[in-house]
């Protein structure tokens, strides 16, 4: 089978030549998968010149169609061969032959959005305001210390309830038992109602909660960074087609010139390409040596992403970001670059690829189906590998969805 791309103004085309068998639907589906995570969410597919299409080519024009539905895009056929007519038809899929009306213009194109400049060439990026009064009140449970010092059993964690309102990062348990003294407990992140954390238990299996009805997601934090409100902005970003991806610390610092203040608390869901940081192994317990950070030692509490990980994934990631002036004053914010211009504490969690619908989304309704695979890839606190020579840089993502808003202490 021949399979030829093809970029318009008003859809992206691809034209296919052959049997769309057993054989070669893989191959038309990697061609989709490639046209979606490219940005394309209107794909018409030439089947003009197809003789033959089996159910498992019926298979990839469903679910890509699906796909493409659920983040208002389309995918259509035109020109279908008579035999490929014939097969939609009797399938119940003719729908598939009729090119829909286009949608209407994506919330968020009505005026009330605003494009700022990205330093990467051809990047774009959009700022949706969502509520002009909404901060996010910061506070922070839990003491570092008595956790990570080889005092685990002196350290008191505080039971944390994570309704919508309330977005967070740190390290805890899921649940309001005793977290088994502190074997459960792992690096989490919270936003949305939805709560995800990766016991230190070696096990690397992230577990999660999610708000449904009056069951509200809960954890034991040995200590953390919390905020509470609603969100001012949204930030929509896009590598665009000059870049192969846009560094994490470009889309945090578009965030913060885009709120208005000098520290945000940010919710972001996006097409990856890489995430660089780390987790930790194992909770440290009476007879700790008192710095767990200390290099060698350091690899056996916590696992470094060497490389790039998790590539063509949806991440989920939550945290803080600030200023230079600001952030050496809040609590467990880092450098983020060299310059120690930016400052903030992330957290991911990696999920299968899914694509993003364009415009103005809302938090909820985004970070939901991410779920429901009931697959979560990995959690990492996420870390800038800035060594010369051998350094894996910086996360890196294609495009996705910012919710930020100031903090207030």
């Amino acid at each position: 089978m021949q399979i030829t791309r093809t970029a318009r103004a008003e859809q992206f085309e691809i034209k296919l030549k052959g049997r769309m068998d057993a054989s070669w639907s893989d191959h038309v589906a990697r061609a989709l998968a490639e046209c979606v995570q490219s940005g394309q969410h209107v794909i018409a597919v030439d089947m003009s010149e197809v003789d033959y299409m089996s159910s498992a080519g019926i298979r990839i024009l469903v679910m890509y169609a699906r796909q493409l539905k659920s983040i208002q895009g389309r995918l259509f056929v035109i020109n279908a061969s008579d035999m490929v007519r014939k097969v939609l038809e009797l399938s119940g899929l003719d729908s598939l032959l009729h090119a829909p009306a286009a949608p209407a213009p994506a919330a968020g194109a009505d005026g009330l959005a605003a494009h700022i400049v990205l330093p990467q060439p051809g990047a774009t990026a959009e700022v949706i305001e969502l509520d002009a009064q909404a901060v996010l009140r910061v506070h922070w449970p839990g003491k570092p210390s008595a956790w990570l010092a080889g005092s685990a059993q002196s350290g008191t964690p505080v039971t944390v309830e994570f309704p919508a309102s309330t977005m967070g990062i740190g390290l805890g348990a899921l649940g309001d038992g005793d977290a088994d003294g502190g074997r459960r407990f792992g690096e989490f992140l919270a936003a949305s109602g939805a709560a995800v954390c990766q016991p230190a238990d070696g096990a690397n299996k992230p577990d999660y909660m999610l708000l449904e009805g009056a069951l509200t997601p809960s954890m034991k934090v040995a200590y953390g960074m919390l905020g509470c409100g609603g969100f001012r902005r949204l930030l929509r970003f896009d590598k665009g087609p000059q870049q192969s991806s846009l560094p994490f610390s470009a889309v945090v610092k578009a965030c913060l010139d885009a709120s208005g203040g000098d520290a945000i608390g940010l919710v972001m869901v996006a097409e990856t390409t890489a995430l660089i940081g780390a987790s930790l192994q194992k909770m440290p317990s009476a007879g700790t040596p008192p710095n767990i950070f200390a290099f060698p030692g350091v690899r056996d509490w916590l696992s470094f992403t060497a490389e790039a990980a998790f590539a063509n994934t949806t991440s989920l990631i939550v945290g803080f970001a600030a200023s230079q002036a600001r952030g050496p004053g809040l609590h467990l914010l880092k450098p983020l670059v060299p310059s120690g211009e930016l400052h903030g504490h992330f957290h991911a969690a990696a999920f299968p690829y899914q694509p993003l619908r364009k415009g103005k989304v809302d938090l909820g309704e985004t970070t939901r189906p991410l779920f429901d695979s009931g697959q979560i890839l990995g959690l990492l606190h996420l870390l800038n590998d800035w060594r010369e020579i051998n350094g894996a840089g910086e996360s890196r993502f294609l495009r996705g969805a910012c919710w930020c808003s100031p903090l207030v202490t």
